[in-house]
């Protein structure tokens, strides 16, 4: 190859420059000489062109003068005597004869000159002929030495593949043998074809063919010129040109070359563009050696597509050819056919050979083939950086080779390997076409494509909720874990012979994944492979035992005893199915040996039959089903869609046990019936339908827990219907008239009946069932109430792995039962249960909703519940966030035991009530808050603005612990006083305990002495007291107006309350010891005389040391109240004059004088506010008393002493 390098680089410029020149392309040349014409046909006798006449006769004068030359040469010599003259003429016979025979060789010699043409196209066809070539020429030269042909033409005359203006071939003489020398070929033209096939032809030269010998064929070290080549490449793409010319001795310094300049070419379906080709031929030290550079930007061919696309081809060989080396490389920058495609192609092939005596045929040769590409993707499986090596050798037709395939990445057949590799070895004979060999498919670091792991997840549905869900959850999960690594060995064998193939598959094919998974198929019998395809046919046939284990997948065997399939015939397999150690927590699927049968059709439809019993254990719900046994004889039919059918009838079903919601039934059977012909079934797109029946369904059992108390499950009949689509089914259950009933004890039998109950499941990756429930009763003797018209909806769902039971819109009837003596009264009115959502998770009912009064309808409060299943105990908390009582609304509707005992309730107020129970007893405790309530009782006054929380120990008898506190806004039991504290307890038999009660009065406090009361009594007593109460306060609490005291007040008011009236039996309120002051600035007693005068004008600045006032008498009627206080004036002074004129003085003025009054009312208690004023305001008293004739008033005003010595003197008026 350096050689070759070298003469491409030599220098030769004028060489380069003459036979890279563009010349004009010229199909037949027009400057013919005159000659001879020649034209051979190939593989029929040499054909001469027509002569003219002249040409003819001459021809026939030289075969005459041949023939005389000849008839001479067969005369007798005549006989000489035995003389001298016989000697001499003996001698002159020799003498003539040798130079008659001078005469004929030099005639023939001429002749043979003369007709050197002729001759020379007697061989020349001959020859041609001989090698299968169809050629026509003419003769315009020939000697001793040289031989010139001009128009040389291969083809057809219209359109000759070949044709060359002149070639001229020169030789040398070695004794009698000529030696060429030379030959010189001047403006040959070629034409080339490229079919759409890819096969280059060069029309009539493609059928020469060497000559026949017992030495193959060899270059003759010959100078070989060969001048403004030309040549024309037709391709479905267009027409190509290009330039070829050389010169020099073969083997000693010869150099050619050809050259395609860059084209852009383009027909239909076909294109070239930015191509070009490079050849370089050189011969030197007794060999050849050549260069062929090929390149396209983009070449489309009919439906395959290449881009930068580099070739280079490379050979060298010695003349004789006694051996060859041929290299060839490539690199492509993309490839793409309809089922292949390729990016970064790049690779070298080299061939070496050493060539038979007789023949080119090697008759020993080795290759090696180097092949690369970045991805390669055939019939959608890619291999990423694929290398390809392979190693053959061989002598004559026979060889043998290995190979090795590696990739860094492999994606098809479902599956991706990070390190896919195969190797090989086999060994064959071209001759006969017959081999052997085997191969090793490993696909390392391997995982199934999201697709196919996606057809194994639905190979096993999430059937949530059902007793196979854990199970197929497991097989799914440990197979999907398989599947993401694992390494798969395959062995394969070849066979040929006789035009037989056979690819079989005769040791075992394992995958052995990282979970420690395996799968493995291998043949069930030790004397036939597991399975074999041969050709002609195809046809497939095999004994397979396909077995599954490990890794946490259920161990599977599938054993066919047959399997054969034959082209435009169906598959069929018969065998059995064992399954076994298909295991996940409390859930199992079990069989042993099902018969299968497997039968698919050319078509692509198909039928899988399963006979034998099958066992299922699992979780149901938040239950568990134990030993689900139906017996198989079903069949899976297919085309289009799937139908899973019984062979015969119903499916007889043993259920072992079941487990569910805080009971467990045993030994149940039942018959599976299919609805409309299929247990399930889905249509070509995947729409599910089909379904099952169970009717009179029974099962009998106990609950759970120490007491097991007997229980039974009982439809008129279940049914199932499949629809939704596959992958995501639903199935919609309804079950008519169920009932669930519970022996509880003696006497004692829990009910839960409905009219319907449906459950429509989504059984998908997370399942989940949604239904409804109507016309349902529920009845226990141990719950204060019956429970009808139970109807809503409900739902299950898992949620942390565990089912939970939601139900929903749920609404009841609640009625209390009724009163076991007729002194008592029922609990609570009829109420609904509204809105009710409740679930059930792991044994516990959770509920809530809203509870309202049945007549009239009103919202009362919401409620949240809970009941433990097993123990059968539980808890409820009823919620009142804001009861508004009105008239609308009074407590007597919520609780019978509230009538009479409290009534005219008004304002807001909110409850919380606590409720436990067991199956022996009910407890009941709460709390009331009150927000600004108003009420009246049959014995207390009306009470307004009460607040607080109180606290209730037993809700069914009202009863609260001590220290209740509630704020009274206003407390009015004949006297209304304001902001009060309660503290109380609610006892039995509708009594309260008054511990204490305060009010604010005047800057003093109002407060009720310790008491009992018992509500609904004809007469209750209670005992209010008056402490520091401020006169100013007072005054200013009252609103009286021109009036101004100070001071502090006290007193007591024993209290009779009946039914109808409150009675003042001796209140006292009295002043404190200190007194204070009154000033009366009004002007009641302007007009006023004598002793009235006297007193107004005392009251205008009063100081008073003692001050007492009692009341007797009925508040809604009399009130007798006696005032008594006495002081001295201290403002302005008084004027005595008309009282105890002094003579000679004129009008007295005192200040000083001491006062004592006493003043009697008895009026009704309305003017007990007034009268509370006149404890401070005398004259008001005074003034009314002459206006107001209901009202008795006695005044006595003492008369003041006599003014001190030392008292300032008097003033004037």
């Amino acid at each position: 190859m350096c050689e070759i390098c070298a003469q491409s680089h030599a220098p030769n410029d004028g060489f380069r420059e003459k036979h890279t020149k563009d010349k004009p392309f010229r199909l037949w040349l027009s400057d013919r000489k005159p000659g001879w014409r020649h034209s051979v046909s190939s593989g029929r006798a040499p054909f001469r062109a027509p002569r003219s006449s002249k040409d003819r006769a001459k021809r026939r004068m030289m075969a005459h003068r041949s023939d005389q030359a000849v008839a001479s040469q067969a005369q007798a010599a005549p006989q000489p005597p035995n003389s001298p003259r016989r000697a001499r003429r003996f001698l002159i016979g020799w003498t003539t004869a040798l130079a008659a025979l001078g005469v004929s060789t030099a005639a023939l010699a001429v002749a043979l000159w003369l007709m050197r043409f002729p001759i020379a196209e007697f061989f020349l066809n001959a020859a041609l002929a001989e090698r299968g070539a169809e050629a026509d020429f003419d003769i315009v030269r020939l000697d001793l030495g040289r031989i010139v042909l001009r128009d040389v033409r291969f083809g057809a005359e219209s359109a000759p593949d070949a044709r060359i203006d002149v070639v001229e071939a020169r030789w040398s003489w070695f004794g009698i043998a000529p030696r060429l020398r030379s030959v010189r070929v001047l403006a040959p033209e070629l034409r080339m074809r490229l079919t759409p096939q890819g096969r280059v032809s060069l029309g009539a030269l493609d059928r020469i063919r060497g000559a026949p010998g017992v030495r193959r064929f060899a270059l003759p070290p010959i100078a070989l010129t060969i001048e403004e080549g030309r040549a024309v490449i037709a391709a479905p793409f267009g027409d190509l040109n290009a330039t070829f010319q050389g010169r020099g001795t073969l083997g000693a310094d010869f150099a050619g070359a050809a050259q395609i300049e860059r084209s852009t070419r383009a027909r239909e379906h076909y294109a070239l563009r930015e191509g070009a080709a490079d050849l370089l031929i050189v011969s030197r030290d007794g060999g050849l050696a050549f260069r062929l550079d090929v390149q396209a930007g983009e070449l489309v061919w009919a439906n395959s597509r290449t881009r930068d696309a580099r070739v280079r081809l490379m050979g060298r060989a010695p003349l004789d050819l006694a051996r060859y080396d041929l290299q060839a490389t490539w690199r492509i920058g993309s490839f793409s056919a309809e089922d292949i495609s390729a990016q970064g192609l790049a690779g070298a092939l080299g061939l070496g050979g050493v060539a038979q005596e007789n023949a080119i045929n090697p008759e020993a040769w080795e290759s090696q083939l180097r092949l690369n590409a970045s991805s390669l993707t055939l019939l959608s499986n890619t291999f990423a950086q694929l290398r390809l090596d392979a190693r053959a050798e061989g002598g004559e037709a026979r060889g043998q080779a290995t190979w090795t395939l590696g990739a860094e990445r492999f994606d098809g057949l479902s599956l991706i390997s990070e390190q896919p590799g195969a190797s090989g070895a086999v060994t064959f004979d071209v001759e006969t076409g017959d081999m052997r060999g085997e191969a090793l498919l490993t696909l390392a670091r391997a995982r199934l494509n999201e697709a196919a792991q996606q057809r194994i997840r639905r190979a096993f549905p999430e059937l949530g909720g059902t007793p196979v869900a854990p199970t197929f959850a497991r097989a799914e999960r440990s197979l999907d874990a398989a599947a993401d690594r694992f390494d798969l060995t395959i062995p394969l064998a070849l066979t040929r012979a006789n035009n037989n193939s056979r690819l079989y598959v005769a040791a075992p094919a394992e995958a052995h994944a990282a979970t420690g998974a395996r799968l493995r198929l291998s043949p069930l019998r030790e004397d036939a492979p597991a399975l074999v395809l041969q050709w002609p046919g195809p046809a497939l046939h095999g004994t397979v035992a396909l077995e599954l284990s490990g890794g946490g997948a259920p161990d599977a065997s599938l054993l066919l005893d047959t399997a054969d399939w034959a082209p435009r015939g169906p598959f069929e397999a018969d065998g059995t199915l064992t399954l076994a150690n298909w295991r996940a927590d409390d859930a199992s699927i079990a069989a042993n040996e099902l018969g299968i049968s497997i039968f698919v059709a050319p078509g692509g439809g198909g039928r899988v039959e399963l006979r034998g019993p099958a066992h299922i254990s699992g979780p149901i719900g938040d239950g568990q089903m134990r030993d689900l046994a139906p017996d198989l004889d079903i069949a899976v039919l297919w085309k289009p869609g799937w139908r899973v059918v019984p062979n015969r009838g119903c499916l007889p079903t043993r259920i072992g046990g079941l487990d569910v919601a805080g009971f467990s039934f045993a030994n149940g059977r039942l018959a599976l019936c299919a609805l409309g012909g299929a247990l399930i079934a889905a249509d070509a797109s995947e729409n599910l339908s089909g379904g099952f029946n169970i009717r009179q369904l029974a099962l009998n059992g106990r609950m759970t827990g120490r007491a097991a108390q007997p229980a039974r499950l009982t439809s008129a009949s279940v049914t199932g219907r499949f629809s939704g689509r596959v992958g995501d089914v639903e199935l919609a259950i309804e079950a008519d008239a169920p009932r669930l009933s519970v022996d509880m004890g003696e006497n004692r039998t829990l009910a839960l009946v409905l009219g319907r109950l449906s459950a429509n499941a989504h059984l998908s990756q997370d399942w989940r069932v949604v239904g409804a429930f109507e016309s349902g009763t529920l009845t226990d003797p141990s719950l204060p109430g019956s429970v009808s018209t139970i109807e809503g909806e409900w739902s299950a769902e898992p949620v942390d792995g565990r089912a939970v039971i939601r139900i929903s819109s749920g609404d009841a009837l609640v009625t209390a039962n009724q009163p076991s003596t007729e002194d008592e009264r029922v609990l609570f009115q009829p109420m609904r249960l509204a809105n009710v959502d409740a679930i059930l998770r792991e044994g516990r009912l959770e509920a809530n909703g809203d509870i309202v009064l049945n007549e009239p309808e009103h919202l009362l409060a919401g409620f949240s519940a809970w009941h433990e299943m097993e123990e059968g105990v539980g808890g409820a908390q009823v919620v009142a966030p804001q009861i508004v009582f009105s008239e609308r609304l009074q407590p007597y509707q919520i609780t019978e035991r509230a009538r009479g005992v409290i009534e005219n309730v008004r304002g807001p107020a909110s409850a919380v009530a606590d409720i436990s129970w067991s199956r022996q007893e009910i407890d009941a405790r709460g709390t009331l808050t009150l927000s600004g309530v108003s009420f009246a009782t049959t014995t207390l006054p009306i009470v307004q603005d009460v607040r607080g929380v109180v606290a209730f120990d037993d809700l069914f008898a009202l009863t609260t612990p001590p220290g209740q506190r509630v704020s009274v806004g206003v407390l009015n039991p004949g006297i209304a006083v304001r902001n009060g504290i309660v503290q109380f307890q609610l006892l039995p038999a509708q009594r309260i305990n008054i511990e204490g009660a305060a009010f604010e009065f005047a800057d003093g406090v109002l407060a009720m002495q310790p008491t009992t009361v018992t509500l609904g009594q004809s007469e209750t007593r209670i005992v209010l007291t008056l402490a520091d109460v401020d006169a100013a306060s007072l005054i200013a609490t009252l609103n009286i107006p021109d009036l101004a005291a100070t001071g502090r007040l006290e007193g007591t008011f024993p209290l009779r309350l009946t039914a109808r009236t409150a009675f003042v039996e001796h209140g006292v309120l009295r002043a404190l010891p200190d007194g204070g002051l009154i000033s009366y600035t009004g002007d009641a007693g302007e007009n006023a005389t004598g002793v009235t005068r006297i007193a107004f004008d005392a009251l205008r600045g009063f100081r008073y040391d003692s001050l007492a006032l009692t009341l007797d008498g009925d508040i809604s009627g009399d009130v007798l109240t006696q005032i008594d206080f006495s002081g001295e004036n201290t403002g302005r002074p008084v004027d005595l004059g008309p009282i105890a004129p002094v003579p000679g003085l004129g009008n007295i003025s005192v200040v000083g004088v001491p006062f004592d009054f006493n003043v009697s009312i008895r009026a009704p208690f309305r003017r007990l506010a007034q009268t509370a004023a006149s404890i401070t305001d005398p004259g008001a008293i005074l003034n009314r008393a002459r206006q107001d004739e209901d009202v008795e008033v006695e005044v006595d005003a003492q008369t003041p002493a006599p003014a001190p010595v030392d008292q300032p003197g008097p003033g004037t008026r």
